[in-house]
């Protein structure tokens, strides 16, 4: 099978670091009954760094990888892991630990190195598809999760489920794995595991107003001064479906300032172009809501639709980041945009705020964004 886990490791080296081990089972013996895996402690980072004979300097490396897990294991396999440290995909050595992904990019692989029952093990979970920044559901195991101890033992027959969290490198699992093998019985593993730690968000005075979007961007002092003075504006924004979540401020700068698709600091009407722009944070991802209308007669007061149509953009809202060496002025991430599929928006008689209801679409995947409420782009 592809990507098996008893392909993955190294024949010679886990069999010397497991070499000599046996599964705990709750038998007598002439010294007395051995401890039941049952009631053994849940094993951590350290049981498996002495088990597996790691060097100093591996484990070294392994501790600064080594994660808190809850995940306990019936059937063939009898016991509990408290802790498990990201393991190489061919020998028992460390390896760094999972990112959180992107919006859009791939979910990385969790490779899990443990001990139970006096036995090392390798539990893999490889969830499919691409993060979109919010939990994940996967009911079907099949080919996703597998278990491995040395190169002759592997459990590879999956099924069910498998729960991400948003942040792409923590969730649960209950699958039942079977080795395949004639009369084999099958290891129910369970709990909450992770591949590796969401970094916390930096902080901020919540008491400034969009203090949030000058901490995530990392902008510079005086940049976040001149914000401050004249760029952070109030807004009453509701954002669900993909991106969710409420958006009190926003920035509408004062430098770089261009109208049109991808505009950034732009709010006003230039050659009968309407442009306003408002860039913000929700969780740990910035984004540029984009609003605009073009009429060879001129823009005023009024509705306008949402969907783009001969030069005018309607709305548009693009993922990025502002950039600190560039006057905090916004970088778009190409591929990861919505545009206005139905809905409207509208122009308040100051030229300078309004309303928007408008349903988004993503034109890479089949993501949906829907943004309601008033915003405003300059005082």
């Amino acid at each position: 099978m592809e990507r098996r886990i008893a392909a993955a490791i190294v024949a010679g080296v886990l069999l010397a670091a497991l070499g000599g081990f046996v599964v705990v089972r709750a038998v007598s013996s002439r010294s007395g009954p051995l401890l039941s895996a049952t009631t053994a402690r849940p094993t951590t980072c350290v049981d498996a760094y002495r088990l597996l004979k790691l060097r100093p300097s591996q484990v070294t490396a392994a501790n600064a990888v080594c994660l808190n897990q809850s995940i306990q294991l019936s059937g063939e396999v009898v016991g509990s892991v408290r802790q498990a440290y990201t393991i190489s995909a061919d020998t028992v050595a460390p390896t760094s630990m999972c990112a959180t992904p992107k919006r859009w990019d791939a979910y990385p692989q969790a490779l899990l190195g443990f001990v139970v029952g006096g036995k090392g093990y390798r539990l893999r979970i490889a969830p499919p598809g691409v993060s979109e920044h919010q939990a994940l559901a996967i009911s079907n195991a099949t080919g996703l999760v597998e278990l491995g101890s040395d190169p002759s033992v592997d459990w590879s027959r999956a099924s069910g489920t498998v729960n991400l969290n948003a942040d792409g490198i923590t969730g649960s699992i209950e699958v039942d794995l079977l080795r395949d093998v004639s009369g084999a019985r099958p290891v129910h593993v369970a709990g909450q595991w992770a591949c590796g730690a969401p970094l916390p968000l930096p902080t901020f005075d919540a008491n400034v107003t969009c203090a949030n979007f000058y901490a995530l961007n990392q902008l510079h002092v005086d940049d976040v001064a001149r914000m401050k003075a004249g760029g952070c504006n109030a807004q009453s924004l509701a954002f669900s479906e993909d991106v969710g979540g409420q958006l009190d401020h926003a920035v509408t700068d004062s430098v770089a300032r261009h109208p049109g698709y991808q505009g950034d600091n732009y709010c006003g009407l230039i050659n009968g172009q309407y442009t306003a722009t408002l860039k913000f944070t929700i969780g740990d991802e910035s984004f540029l809501l984009d609003l605009g209308a073009y009429s060879y007669y001129g823009i005023g007061p009024g509705q306008y639709q949402a969907k783009a149509s001969g030069s005018s953009i309607g709305v548009v809202l693009f993922l990025g980041r502002a950039d600190p060496d560039h006057q905090g002025q916004f970088v778009t991430d190409d591929k990861t945009f919505w545009m206005g599929q139905s809905g409207t928006f509208t122009i308040a008689p100051d030229m300078k705020s309004g309303t928007v209801d408008a349903e988004m679409h993503a034109v890479v995947s089949d993501s949906a964004v829907h943004v309601k409420g008033s915003w405003r782009c300059a005082a």
